[in-house]
């Protein structure tokens, strides 16, 4: 059972005893202890008389303005951690002092986070990102169809996701693209019948819709026999414009020729010539259609001119020869199954979207039409339409209707005016309000809940409890989101945070290595692989609420059949698997695979387009995994020779060992490459190696702290010894992905609060995500006070 902490509480009690007790300790070792050795260190460079000094933290003469600069301080706390500051060339606290400068300011920044009181953010109004649109259309129609490259990239903010209201624009050409999208998605989700048009003729079949008409017959019999000089004819609606097959089969009896002619609209398709007593065979041709009203015809001509010219025959007794026609046929080309998957996939859209007007259609179709918005507008719109906004909607159909339009066909307009709307397109909230913190309404939350753990609409079970005001009780909330975790559509959330916060969602996209230097091992299947497996992993983690610290270290890897064999694993699962969770043994290749270090799509996103770097994945697992602000590189660092001949003289290590030679560099090369180095064994593709061109791999790092470690199974025992930084480094990043926007110095109180309750539920996963949606941040805006100028 997770433990819950109730923030809002939490927030107040801890303020008001900060406020009387803890305050007054931390301003005596700020005095006496912290600031005399910070200036003792530091002071050189960062004088509080130098009013030029950019960062100016020993200004701060008093603990309270520590916890006012939480940020310059967070980042002092992380340079004394870290061991980049101060310089190498400076006198150097000992470890001792380190410690217990590192330990005062992050203890004093957790202590006074929540100082201020609660705080929930103001709301950013923000489009729904091209990934969540698609969802959404999935999850309303029931199409499974991706829809994310009719679409540009959104840009990221924040922390670094694309769900961000801050960089989700509507400009006007993407106005234009949703309106032109929202016209094929319906296209695709309502399939006009009949789709593929059949013309049979067939015993019992005289009063069939499908029949052909015989001029001078209002009766057919067995099959259809035209004799020379009559025709049979239809006509046909066609709902859709393209391609098409025209086919027939047919024979001529008795000893005569006849030659078969078939017209559309008049002009002729084709002509066969049918040989006397010839059985059952079959003619087609291609043709190409537009969509709307057309007219076949079948005409019969004896090939010889002298023939007679007899009645349509119903008899198989008569002695002129005729054509019997078996069937006619005019249909789309044969598919390919994925076609015919599509048009299945297709056809269930329809019924979903036709089945809330049930028996409706066809007798009442107003009302059918009614029920279809209704449902439809409820899902998109994340509420049960107004009376008013239904009737404007039903009016768009009335008109179609008025234009003789098809029924199917009237009902796609409102439908297509849902999709445009910007209660669809955005999520917004109000912004109208008395200044302060507001709980959010059910409704409001429910859309919260649904872009954060399914990236995309609130289903009906949610919408329910939400206009029941149920959804924000703590059982019924909790219930919900240990339902929407189990569910598989948790696995887009999956994908979308992994993927952005590890960064490798660009792998094989825009970050791609030299596919000629690595055939006939790179290919796009691997690749598509080795990207998925990203989200894989954390969806088995959400799936089965398991520690978020397995992505650092754990005894079980996540793959599929290809990526087993590419990676040499001894447990492969079987091609028609999928992604399983695979169990580890103690042998090399299967030791180094567990957890973010070991895959293969972080080793491809930390390379260059034919060599590692060392320094690319240790700057990524300080940067990305454990949250350190790392600076951009003087402007006279330099690079390593990148050459083929420099490479062939000395290994990666050896040029580090010159780049490292440059006092400005060796800070923070001190700190990034010994972790690097541990991953040299993993090649661009990720896979294992024991050799980098003619020079073994030496995978051994020391840290400024003192650690040693060899290769990846000892680098990941050192990195787990870290867990405060890293859980706090998760919380913050979900938290950011879950409110959509960018976080502030004030979240710190939430973030505190979260990690506090993940240690307490041994980490695992469900009590972060719990964590976030009972926070304030989640379940509360804020409207901040305008300040208008005075005279």
């Amino acid at each position: 059972m997770i433990r819950l902490f109730d923030l809002s509480r939490m927030l107040i009690v801890g303020a008001i005893s900060l406020l009387t007790s803890v305050t007054r300790a931390d301003e005596n070792a700020y005095r006496d202890v912290v600031h005399p050795q910070l200036m003792e260190f530091c002071g050189d460079c960062h004088s509080p008389d130098d009013e030029d000094d950019a960062v100016g933290f020993l200004r701060d003469q008093s603990s309270d303005e520590v916890a006012r600069n939480r940020g310059l301080w967070s980042s002092v706390a992380e340079q004394l951690h870290n061991r980049t500051m101060p310089p190498a060339d400076s006198p150097q606290p000992s470890e001792a002092q380190r410690l217990e400068l590192f330990q005062w300011i992050e203890s004093h920044l957790r202590t006074t986070a929540c100082i201020d009181g609660e705080f929930a953010g103001s709301p950013v109004p923000r489009r729904l990102n091209r990934d969540q649109y698609t969802h959404a259309i999935i999850d309303i129609t029931g199409l499974d169809f991706d829809f994310t490259e009719s679409f540009p990239a959104d840009g990221s903010g924040g922390e670094g996701f694309d769900n961000n209201g801050e960089t989700l624009f509507l400009p006007p050409l993407l106005m234009e693209r949703y309106l032109e999208v929202a016209g094929e998605i319906l296209n695709r989700v309502i399939v006009t019948p009949p789709f593929d048009q059949t013309y049979s003729l067939a015993r019992g079949q005289s009063d069939n819709d499908h029949a052909l008409l015989v001029r001078g017959s209002d009766k057919i019999d067995y099959s259809l026999r035209l004799s020379d000089g009559h025709s049979a004819e239809r006509t046909v609606t066609l709902y859709r414009g393209g391609d098409y097959e025209f086919s027939l089969k047919a024979n001529c009896d008795l000893e005569s020729s006849l030659v078969l002619h078939a017209e559309i609209d008049g002009v002729e398709v084709f002509t066969e010539k049918l040989k006397p007593d010839q059985k059952n065979d079959s003619f087609w041709t291609p043709l190409r259609l537009t969509r709307g009203v057309h007219q076949i015809r079948i005409i019969v001509r004896d090939s010889n001119p002298n023939g007679n010219d007899n009645d349509v025959k119903a008899s198989s007794s008569d002695d002129a020869p005729k054509a019997q026609l078996h069937w006619v046929h005019l249909n789309e080309p044969r598919r390919r199954k994925r076609d015919a998957d599509d048009l299945a996939n297709r056809q269930k859209a329809t019924e979903r979207l036709l089945a809330p007007a049930g028996d409706l259609i066809g007798t009442q179709e107003r009302e059918a039409a009614r029920e279809i918005i209704r449902h439809f507008g409820r899902l998109a719109f994340r509420r049960t339409l107004k009376v008013e906004e239904l009737e404007q909607y039903l009016a768009l159909f009335d008109r179609a209707i008025e234009r003789d339009e098809p029924f199917l066909d009237s009902v796609k307009l409102p439908l297509k005016a849902i999709l445009v709307s910007p209660h669809f397109l955005f999520l917004t909230e109000p912004t109208n309000e008395e200044p302060g913190l507001h709980r959010i309404s059910d409704l409001e939350l429910a859309s919260r809940l649904s872009m954060f753990l399914w990236h995309s609409v609130p289903d009906a079970t949610l919408i329910d409890l939400a206009e029941q005001d149920k959804l924000h009780e703590q059982n019924v909330l909790q219930e919900q989101v240990q339902r929407m975790l189990a569910d598989p559509r948790s696995k887009r959330m999956a994908s979308a945070f992994a993927g952005q916060w590890l960064g490798t969602n660009v792998v094989g996209k825009s970050h791609i290595p030299d596919t000629d230097f690595f055939k006939p091992d790179y290919t796009t299947e691997l690749v598509t692989d080795l990207r998925d497996q990203v989200g894989e992993l954390m969806h088995v983690l959400l799936r089965e609420n398991r520690p978020v610290t397995e992505l650092i270290s754990s005894d079980y890897v996540v793959v599929n059949h290809r990526l087993a064999q590419h990676y040499k694993l001894n447990d492969v699962p079987s091609e028609d698997d999928g992604f399983a969770r695979v169990s580890i043994d103690d042998s090399k290749l299967d030791s180094v695979r567990p957890g973010v270090l070991g895959l293969g799509a972080v080793h491809m996103l930390t390379s260059y387009a034919r060599r590692t770097s060392p320094v690319l994945r240790g700057g990524w697992v300080l940067e990305t995994i454990f949250g350190v602000h790392l600076p951009s590189p003087p402007p006279d660092a330099g690079a390593l020779p990148g050459g083929d001949k420099e490479r062939d003289k000395q290994s990666v290590r050896q040029r580090l060992e010159a780049h490292r030679a440059n006092p400005a560099c060796a800070a923070c090369h001190d700190l990034i490459d010994p972790i690097g180095f541990a991953m040299e064994n993993f090649d661009v593709l990720g896979r294992w190696r024991d050799k980098e061109g003619k020079f073994d791999i030496d995978a051994i790092g020391k840290l400024p702290s003192g650690e040693v470690f060899n290769g990846p199974m000892e680098l990941r025992e050192v990195l787990s010894h870290r867990q405060d930084e890293f859980l706090r480094t998760i919380c913050t990043r979900m938290l950011g992905f879950a409110l959509g926007r960018s976080l502030e110095d004030a979240d710190s109180c939430t973030i505190s609060a979260l990690t506090d309750q993940l240690a307490q539920n041994e980490n695992r996963i469900e009590a972060l995500v719990m964590g976030i949606v009972t926070s304030v941040p989640f379940q509360y805006r804020q409207t901040m006070p305008i300040y208008l100028p005075t005279e």
